[in-house]
C-alpha cells in the first residue's frame, strides 16, 4: 500500500512536471518569436541608421568641402588628415599628394605664441579667433583668423582636431590703411596752417576746431564750442556774410569765398580769406558746414605799406642827388627826376618827359667829351643787356660822370632798364690827389738813406742793404750770421729787446729808440721800426727792422718839438679833411642803399632773378663800402689828442655793448666776473671791447655760440681775455690779423679794420694784444692795461 501511494506520488509529480515544461517551452518559443522580431526590427533600424548616417556624413562633407573659408581636419601633432579646396587654394598644398604640418608652416615669430594656442585648444577642447601669419607653398604671407575644436572617440579621448580658417590678410591690410588715413586726417586737420571748423546749422559753437584757428583768434576748442561765427566776425563784415549763408541756405551756392575781419578774444582785428563749404544730405539739407580760414593780415598791411612805399619811392626819385631815368623795352621814359633834367641842362620839369622817345641818343652827345664814344657806349649796352655798374664819363667841360646801367627782366622777358647819373668830379679829383700822395711817399721813402735789416727767429741777421753798413761801420760780410744785438747794443738790452721780441712773435709791429756803437766805437741813436718777416705760407721766420740814424735829431730837440707841433696842426687838418670827404662819399652811399632797397620791394614782382641778385648784388657792395669808409675815418680818428682820463666802470659799460651789438639767439656772452674800475677815456675803451666782442660773436660757427670775458689781476696792470668757440683763426694768420686791411676770413661784412682799431687803441695806452686759436676749436683774444693810465696822456707818458 504504501508503495503504491509513492509511484501515485511519484507520477503525480511527473506529471506536474511535464506540465511545467510544456509550459516554458510555450514561453520559450513565444519569446524566441519575439526576440526574432526583436532582431528583425534592429537590424532595419541598424540599415536605416547607417543609411542616413552616410547620408548626413556626405551632406557634411559637401558642406565643407563647398565652404568659401578653409577647412583641415589634422592629428594633434599638426599633421593634416584632410582639407577642402579653399584650404588648398589658402595654402598652396595638396594633402592627397604630400604631407603637411599645419604648425610648420606659422611664420617664426608666431609660433609660440602657436604652440600655446594648441596647448588651449587640447586642454580646453576648442578655441575661437586665433589670429597668426601663415606661410604658404609659394612664400608668400597671410593673416589668417582660426576657430578650432577638438574630436574625441566614444571613450572621450582627443584623437583629433578640426578648425576652420579664414584669410584676413586684406581686411587686415585695410583695416591698417584705413587708420593711417584717418591718423594722416587727424594730422593734417590739426597741424593745417590754415584754420579749421565744423559747424552744424542751427547749432550754437563750433564742432570742431584746429589749432591754426584757436592760435589764430586766441580761443581754446572748449570755448569755441560756445561761440557762433557771427560772434567772431567784425560787425562791419557781418552783413556780407550773412548774404552768403542765406545763398547757401536757399542752396543757390553750395560754396562762398571772402574776405573779412575776425576779433580775436583780445579784441585785436585779423584780416582773413574765409571759403565756407555745404555738406548736404540726400535730400539737399545742409547737415554741415566746413570753413577754412587763412590769415591774410600780413598780407593787407604789406599791401598798405606797398602804396606808401610807392609814395615814399616817388619823394625820393624827386629829391635824389643822383640822376635816375627809367625806361621801358621801346626806350620811352617811365620816370625821371629833377636832378637828371639839372646835370642835362633839360629846363622841362621831370614830369613832362614821361613818355618821351629817348631812342636818339645823339641829342645829349655834345655834353661828353667824345661825343661818338658816347653814343656807341649806349647802343653796346642795350644791345647786350648787361648790367654795368661805375662806369665813368668825361664830360666837355670836365666834369666826370659815373653811369651805371641795369637791365630789367620779368620772368625773363626784358621790360626795361635803368639809367643812373651821379657827378663824381670832387671824388675823382680826391682819388688823383691820394694818388699823387701816395706816390710822392712812396719816392720819399725810396729815396731815404734807411738801413733795412732782416733778422731771423734766433736774432742772426741774415741780410742788410747798403745804408744799414754806412750807418753801423760794418761790411755785409762782417755783419751777416752775427748776433745784431750783441755786436751793436752796449748797454744790458735783454729785457728792454725782449719784450720786443715778444710783440714780434704776437705778429705786433712796434718802434723805438736804441743807443748803439758802431764799428768805431762811436754812439749813435737809432730810430727802429720792426715788424715780423712772413713767409709765402703764413709762418712769422723772423723779423724785418728798418734804422735810422737820429743822432744829430738828440742835438736839435727843440727844432723836433716845433716841427712835432706843425705835423699835430697838419694832422688835424687832414683828419677834417677824412671826415669831410666821409661825409660827401657817405651821403650818396645811403641813398643808392635806400633806393636799391625800395626799388627791390617794390618791383619785386617785375623783376626777375638775376636783377633781383644784381639789386642784391648791389646792395652788399654799397653797405660794404659805407661800412668800410666809416671804418677808415674810425681808425683815422684814433690818435692822442682830445683824449680824456676818467674813472671808467668797466662791467655797466661791457654790459651796454653787450646789450648794444646784435647778438644772435643760439650765441651766449657772458663776464665771467667782475670787471675793475680804470682811468682812461670812455669812447676809446667802448671801442676796444666793442670791436673785440662783435669780432668774437660774428665768426661763430657752432649751433651753440658761447662767448666768455674774463679779466685777471697782475701786479700793474690787469689782463683781458675775450674767448669764443666759433671757427677759429689759423696759425699763419695770428700775426696780420692786426694789421689795417688785414682780415683771417672772406666774410663780405668784414673790413679788415675792427682788429686794427683795437690795436692802435691799445698802443696809445702801453697794453699789448696777444691771441690763442685752432681752427674749429676758437679763439682767445688776451689783451693787457695798466693799472695807473693818469700818468698816460692818451697812452703815452708825459
Amino acid at each position: 500500500m504504501q508503495s503504491t501511494a509513492k509511484i501515485e506520488i511519484l507520477e503525480r509529480a511527473l506529471q506536474r512536471e511535464k506540465a511545467a515544461r510544456k509550459a516554458a517551452e510555450e514561453i520559450l518559443e513565444q519569446k524566441s518569436a519575439e526576440l526574432y522580431d526583436t532582431s528583425e526590427k534592429l537590424k532595419s533600424s541598424k540599415e536605416q541608421l547607417e543609411e542616413l548616417l552616410n547620408r548626413k556624413t556626405s551632406e557634411l562633407e559637401g558642406v565643407f568641402e563647398n565652404i568659401i573659408d578653409a577647412y583641415v581636419v589634422l592629428e594633434l601633432s599638426g599633421d593634416v588628415i584632410s582639407m577642402n579646396r579653399a584650404a588648398m587654394e589658402l595654402l598652396g598644398y595638396d594633402v592627397e599628394k604630400e604631407p603637411i604640418n599645419l604648425l610648420r608652416l606659422v611664420k617664426e615669430e608666431y609660433r609660440e605664441y602657436s604652440l600655446e594656442a594648441f596647448r588651449e585648444l587640447y586642454y580646453h577642447g576648442k578655441f575661437n579667433n586665433y589670429k597668426a601669419v601663415i606661410v604658404t607653398k609659394s612664400g608668400e604671407e597671410k593673416i589668417v583668423q582660426i576657430n578650432a575644436s577638438i574630436i574625441y572617440n566614444k571613450q572621450g579621448k582627443p584623437i583629433a582636431a578640426q578648425g576652420i580658417a579664414r584669410d584676413i590678410t586684406q581686411d587686415t591690410q585695410m583695416k591698417k590703411l584705413m587708420e593711417q588715413q584717418k591718423q594722416q586726417l587727424d594730422i593734417i586737420f590739426k597741424n593745417s596752417p590754415i584754420g579749421v571748423s565744423l559747424s552744424k546749422p542751427k547749432t550754437k559753437g563750433l564742432i570742431m576746431v584746429n589749432t591754426a584757428l584757436c592760435d589764430m583768434l586766441g580761443y581754446s576748442p572748449e570755448e569755441f564750442k560756445k561761440l557762433n561765427v557771427q560772434q567772431l566776425t567784425h560787425p562791419d563784415d557781418e552783413g556780407e556774410s550773412e548774404r552768403c549763408r542765406e545763398k547757401m541756405f536757399s542752396g543757390e551756392i553750395d560754396t562762398f569765398t571772402l574776405e573779412k575781419r575776425y576779433l580775436r578774444k583780445d579784441r585785436e582785428i585779423v584780416w582773413a580769406k574765409t571759403s565756407v563749404t555745404a555738406v548736404r544730405d540726400d535730400h539737399g539739407t545742409i547737415d554741415y558746414q566746413v570753413a577754412t580760414i587763412e590769415d591774410i593780415t600780413e598780407q593787407k598791411f604789406a599791401s598798405e605799406e606797398l602804396k606808401e612805399s610807392e609814395n615814399r619811392m616817388s619823394t625820393l626819385i624827386m629829391n635824389l642827388q643822383t640822376g635816375i631815368l627809367l625806361e621801358d623795352e621801346h626806350r620811352r621814359i617811365r620816370l625821371t627826376n629833377q636832378r637828371f633834367c639839372d646835370i642835362f641842362g633839360i629846363p622841362a620839369p621831370p614830369e613832362d618827359l614821361t613818355g618821351t622817345d629817348c631812342s636818339n641818343a645823339a641829342e645829349s652827345k655834345h655834353h661828353f667829351k667824345n661825343p661818338e664814344a658816347f653814343v656807341s657806349g649806349i647802343q653796346k649796352l642795350l644791345k647786350e643787356r648787361k648790367t654795368v655798374l661805375g662806369e665813368e664819363l668825361e664830360l666837355a667841360d670836365g666834369r666826370i660822370f659815373e653811369r651805371s646801367y641795369i637791365p630789367i627782366f620779368s620772368e625773363g622777358i626784358y621790360r626795361g632798364h635803368l639809367w643812373s647819373y651821379e657827378d663824381i668830379t670832387i671824388r675823382r679829383r680826391y682819388k688823383e690827389n691820394l694818388k699823387a700822395q701816395k706816390e710822392k711817399y712812396s719816392n720819399i721813402i725810396a729815396n731815404m738813406h734807411l738801413g733795412l735789416v732782416e733778422i731771423d727767429k734766433k736774432g742772426t741777421i741774415a741780410m742788410v742793404n747798403n745804408a744799414f753798413c754806412d750807418i753801423s761801420g760794418y761790411t755785409k760780410e762782417e755783419l751777416v750770421g752775427s748776433n745784431a744785438i750783441k755786436l751793436l747794443v752796449q748797454n744790458d738790452p735783454e729785457e728792454f729787446m725782449e719784450n720786443h721780441k715778444r710783440k714780434r712773435n704776437n705778429g705786433i709791429a712796434d718802434s723805438y729808440e736804441v743807443e748803439v756803437q758802431d764799428k768805431n766805437k762811436n754812439t749813435r741813436h737809432w730810430l727802429v721800426s720792426g715788424a715780423p718777416n712772413i713767409d709765402v705760407k703764413g709762418k712769422m721766420i723772423g723779423s724785418i727792422g728798418i734804422f735810422l740814424d737820429i743822432t744829430e735829431r738828440k742835438s736839435l730837440e727843440k727844432k723836433q718839438k716845433e716841427l712835432l707841433k706843425h705835423l699835430e696842426s697838419q694832422n688835424e687838418k687832414l683828419n677834417d679833411y677824412a671826415h669831410v670827404v666821409s661825409h660827401d662819399l657817405k651821403s650818396p652811399l645811403r641813398n643808392i642803399s635806400a633806393l636799391l632797397s625800395w626799388t627791390r620791394e617794390d618791383f619785386r614782382e617785375k623783376l626777375g632773378l638775376e636783377s633781383l641778385a644784381n639789386l642784391d648784388l648791389m646792395q652788399a657792395k654799397v653797405e660794404k663800402m659805407d661800412h668800410l669808409i666809416e671804418s677808415i675815418l674810425n681808425y683815422s680818428s684814433i690818435d692822442n689828442t682830445n683824449v680824456s682820463n676818467e674813472k671808467v666802470d668797466l662791467q655797466p659799460l661791457v654790459e651796454d655793448i653787450i646789450s648794444m651789438i646784435y647778438v644772435p639767439e643760439h650765441i651766449e656772452v657772458k663776464i665771467k666776473k667782475q670787471l675793475p674800475v680804470i682811468e682812461a677815456d670812455n669812447t676809446r675803451i667802448q671801442q676796444l671791447f666793442q670791436n673785440l666782442i662783435s669780432n668774437a660773436v660774428n665768426y661763430i660757427d657752432k649751433e651753440k655760440g658761447i662767448v666768455e670775458i674774463d679779466v685777471n689781476e697782475k701786479a700793474n696792470r690787469y689782463i683781458f681775455s675775450i674767448e669764443d668757440n666759433g671757427c677759429g683763426i689759423p696759425a699763419e694768420h695770428h700775426e696780420k690779423v692786426f694789421k689795417i686791411f688785414s682780415s683771417a676770413s672772406n666774410d663780405k661784412k668784414s673790413s679788415g679794420i675792427g682788429l686794427s682799431i683795437v690795436k692802435k687803441i691799445l698802443d696809445l695806452y702801453e697794453g699789448n694784444i696777444w691771441l690763442e686759436s685752432e681752427p674749429g676749436k676758437g679763439t682767445i683774444f688776451y689783451f693787457s692795461l695798466n693799472k695807473n693810465m693818469k700818468n698816460l696822456q692818451g697812452g703815452n707818458k708825459n
